[in-house]
């Protein structure tokens, strides 16, 4: 079953302390302690390492700014602990985090890492430390997403809780992964922390591995072994076509006949023509314009198309390519701010 007491926990990091490889080799943690105006402090026990005999290393973004529209919902937030679990936050556009569906960060950015090694820039704590020493000392506002436990003392599964094994499966779920996001002064920032051994893609109901068996994970799809251009090749064959351009905000109210139709523009990222019969492109709220049988996008060519089935909000959103299998090709979100323009592009 789903992980037990998700939700979104808003306070002030105060201090922390972490287990190097002398003090728990075995399941070490990052201790964040964190004050509300609830329930005074609290502790997010952050995994560092993986339990998995087979795999301990853990896969890591990091987003230094984040452009998103949750974190506009997050802001509204009273201090303290909101529950997520069973609500209607937990589903497409709500505040539940989900790291497949969410378009959180670009998966292809991910590092997989060790626990605690010497050498500088190479280990999760590497990553973890500068930037919540920073949110320390700027007194920062952090949003930390994950399981309430120790009778509402503290939060716990601050990392991905969907693609597991078969030893962690009855953790997997959608819309229940955990992370930190950082509210400072004049921008957000995210730390999102995955284990290598979970797959990279889930089914869209119980958030098991897809396939079942022989599926993608982690640390074959991000192998730092792996040399380019082995590792780039891999990437186009998961990722050949890429979400490069919207028309999200157009003038005229939503929806009405008289205003221009919103599109999204597709590029091929790859020297051969993609087939994309039966792709869909999926909003943030989950209505999605399936693209028409036959149709294929020429190597490295662009294509545009309108979206009249998968309105783009104003209010920022999302975009998500799937294939004809319904698996993720690409994603990418934006904000109130850069709705505005009309126009947003990336990459």
């Amino acid at each position: 079953m789903p992980v037990n007491d998700y939700g979104v926990w808003k306070a002030r990091p105060v201090s922390f302390t972490y287990e190097g490889r002398d003090k728990d080799p075995k399941s070490p943690h990052l201790s964040l302690i964190f004050t509300d105006n609830e329930n005074g402090r609290g502790r997010a026990a952050i995994n560092i390492k993986s339990g998995d005999q087979n795999e301990s290393r853990l896969t890591f973004w990091s987003t230094p700014k984040i452009n998103h529209p949750i974190t506009t919902d997050l802001a509204k937030l009273d201090y303290g602990f909101k529950p997520l679990g069973g609500t209607a936050e937990q589903a497409p556009g709500g505040l539940a985090l989900d790291f497949i569906r969410g378009n959180l960060f670009q998966r292809t950015e991910g590092r997989i890492l060790p626990h605690d090694v010497d050498g500088p820039d190479n280990d999760i704590l590497d990553q973890l430390k500068p930037t919540i020493t920073a949110a320390i000392a700027q007194k920062a506002t952090i949003y930390l997403f994950g399981s309430a436990f120790n009778n509402g003392k503290g939060i716990h599964n601050v990392h991905m809780n969907q693609g597991n094994p078969q030893r962690f499966a009855r953790d997997n779920g959608v819309y229940q992964d955990g992370a930190l996001l950082i509210q400072f002064a004049d921008h957000w920032a995210a730390l999102f922390i995955g284990f290598a051994s979970q797959a990279v893609h889930t089914d869209d109901e119980t958030g098991q591995p897809v396939p079942r068996t022989g599926y993608l994970t982690w640390a074959n799809f991000l192998s730092p072994e792996v040399p380019p251009p082995t590792r780039e090749e891999d990437e186009l064959a998961d990722s050949p076509v890429a979400i490069v351009q919207a028309l999200v905000n157009t003038p005229g109210p939503d929806g009405h006949p008289s205003t221009a139709p919103e599109t999204v523009t597709l590029a091929n990222r790859t020297a051969k023509e993609v087939d994309l019969s039966g792709w869909r492109i999926r909003n943030k709220t989950g209505q999605h314009e399936t693209l028409s049988e036959g149709l294929s996008i020429a190597a490295e060519a662009s294509l545009m198309f309108e979206v009249p089935r998968a309105p783009l909000s104003n209010a920022g959103g999302t975009i998500t390519l799937l294939n004809g299998e319904g698996l993720k090709v690409y994603g990418v979100s934006y904000s109130k701010e850069q709705a505005a323009g009309g126009t947003v592009s990336w990459g």
